[in-house]
């Protein structure tokens, strides 16, 4: 005769996650704006980071290009370009340093992570370091180096369509 299993167990994990997940929406987490040339260290199954080259103090996963705009106008592109992406905000900005800092939520449990950016100056022009990281977990399957792929292409794209100085 087969064995039942019940069920019970299941939906008690079930019912519990599902009353998890909302409180997860008012965890605190790291949103402060930081030198990102200056980090010490990464996780690298959780993180991703786009720097130009011989910038940052670690290394990067993508080199961030020149941009011929001045490094207020790239972050106000930044600023538009990412502030559109879906599930993502602007939570800090400190633009003596100038960067500003976005969170942006899984599709569907909403886990937050955060994303640096920061503009640097680049020969006459400018560039940008982006730093994604998960703040919960220690494995992202590939979705913060995906979102700084995406997020830096978007931004070349945009730069470039519009010329310098537009």
């Amino acid at each position: 005769m087969p064995r039942q299993v019940s069920a019970a167990p299941l939906f008690a994990s079930f019912i519990v996650l599902v009353l998890f997940i909302p409180l997860l929406s008012g965890c605190e987490f790291d949103v402060n704006p930081m030198d990102i040339r200056t980090l010490a260290e990464r996780s690298s199954s959780n993180d991703a980071l786009a720097c130009p080259a011989g910038i940052c103090a670690v290394p990067a996963d993508f080199d961030s290009p020149a941009f011929a705009v001045p490094v207020e106008q790239l972050l106000t592109i930044a600023e538009s370009v990412i502030g559109a992406e879906p599930r993502t905000k602007i939570v800090a900005k400190d633009m003596d340093m100038p960067q500003i800092v976005f969170v942006q939520r899984s599709r569907i449990l909403q886990f937050p992570d955060t994303v640096w950016v920061q503009g640097v100056k680049s020969g006459t022009g400018s560039s940008v370091i982006i730093f994604s990281r998960s703040n919960y977990g220690d494995l992202d399957l590939g979705v913060n180096r995906r979102r700084v792929r995406d997020w830096l292409g978007k931004l070349t794209q945009r730069i470039e369509t519009a010329g310098p100085g537009n």
